[in-house]
């Protein structure tokens, strides 16, 4: 599996002194090869846990660095960036454009990675604030751009503005996520104007990485907040840091409403609709989490990202396709993107079950079954070995050292 969507905890008050090292094993537990990772400060210390994992002596999943930028204002900053961070070793570039980059900028910086061939791109997460959209964004760069999330294609199809209030404030997150809860429902008014910005996006080679696991917590705070998993392997740090709070990101639950979590429903399945209609018309999905944020927990997050795509209408196989070699493909790892067979690198998890008929049989926590001769109710399933790159992990292991850690955080 890939996580195309990964933030590593470093600061202690998340993840103890140990967060990348607890991190990486609850990755490779549930079969998850391949993270490409958004570093904001820290490119250089994942650059060297790339080469460190890579030469096996660091417990970790292959890393794909993803750099981040300061501030940029001009097409020719965006350059520099670009070669900076190539220069640096990063694979390919993570932006968060704020309101004053431009389609102008973008696409100078695409061009620059086209140039220098980073084969991860350009993955972009496009706010409301930003003059950018799906259509220009997917515009500026050509082949070389990943769309995150959910932002910027409903807001490129509907005609004019997104019917919001006149005291909406975008840096209130509350009012982020509770009017993003409605911007789906009003574009599907606008079907055609959707499956066009869908197609751009399919003719300029746009992958689109939907990470709809940790947006799950609108449509029902009480269910991601109680994972079964949770107790047993999540650092006491994080569980602090998801708790609802006003001066943190993403932290934003402590007004929010039932009509929230039910415009979010709707907004899911107008969402997923549009996701898989821009996969039937031959665009490219991907499967990231954004990990680490409101209760999805590193590793057991993929694995419900697994079951999400499902809920789309997506066939098991599909989903596999999407989770492995359509990712791998994405970013150029042609070494991993042929799938399991003679010529290409061992990369499999191999599972105690069948996902195609049930992909909880992937988490760690196991799934309840009959015994054999069904005279009692017996625990199964999960991820037995993980290899990566050849290489071989007891991944029953990494969950009990992930798991000691956790009690050693909590003293």
């Amino acid at each position: 599996l890939v996580d195309m969507h990964v933030h590593v905890p470093f600061r202690e008050t998340q993840c103890g002194p140990k967060g990348p090292e607890y991190t990486y094993r609850l990755f490779l537990a549930p079969g998850v090869t391949t993270s490409r990772t958004c570093g904001f400060g820290t490119d250089e210390t994942l650059i060297e846990h790339r080469r460190l994992g890579a030469a096996n002596k660091m417990v970790a999943p292959r890393i794909v660095v993803m750099g981040t930028t300061g501030e940029i204002t001009t097409a020719d900053e965006g350059r520099e960036a670009v070669h900076k961070l190539d220069k640096l070793g990063t694979d390919g570039i993570k932006m968060i454009p704020r309101s004053n980059i431009t389609a102008e900028i973008l696409s100078a910086m695409g061009e620059e990675v086209r140039d220098l061939d980073m084969k991860a791109g350009i993955a972009v997460h496009i706010p409301q604030s930003s003059e950018l959209d799906a259509v220009s964004a997917s515009e500026a760069v050509p082949d070389y751009l990943t769309l995150e999330h959910t932002y910027g294609i409903p807001q490129a199809a509907i005609p004019g503005s997104q019917s919001i209030p006149p005291d909406y404030n975008y840096s209130d997150e509350v009012d982020r996520f509770r009017w993003s809860g409605h911007v789906w429902t009003e574009a599907d008014q606008y079907p055609d104007d959707v499956l066009w910005v869908l197609d751009t996006m399919i003719e300029n080679g746009t992958v689109w990485d939907p990470t709809m696991a940790v947006y799950e917590i609108n449509r029902e705070y009480e269910l991601p907040s109680r994972w079964r998993w949770l107790d047993r392997y999540t650092a006491p740090g994080l569980l602090e840091n998801w708790k609802p709070d006003p001066s943190r990101h993403a932290t934003y639950h402590f007004n929010w409403r039932t009509a929230d979590e039910v415009a979010w429903k709707r907004k899911d399945q107008i969402w997923m609709r549009y996701l898989k209609a821009f996969a039937d018309r031959g665009g490219i999905v991907t499967a990231g989490t954004d990990c680490g944020f409101m209760y999805t927990l590193y590793g057991f997050s993929i694995v419900r990202e697994l079951e999400l795509l499902q809920e789309a209408r997506f066939h098991p196989l599909d989903v596999v396709k999407i989770a492995t070699t359509n990712a791998t493909a994405s970013m150029g790892l042609d070494h991993l993107a042929g799938g399991v067979q003679k010529g290409f690198t061992a990369d499999i998890a191999i599972v105690d079950g069948n996902p195609l008929d049930n992909f909880k049989v992937m988490y760690g926590t196991g799934v309840p079954r009959y015994s054999e001769d069904r005279t009692q109710m017996v625990q199964g399933g999960g991820v037995r070995w993980t290899i990566k790159a050849g290489a071989l992990y007891d991944a029953k292991a990494l969950l009990r050292e992930a798991e000691e850690y956790v009690a050693e955080l909590k003293g």
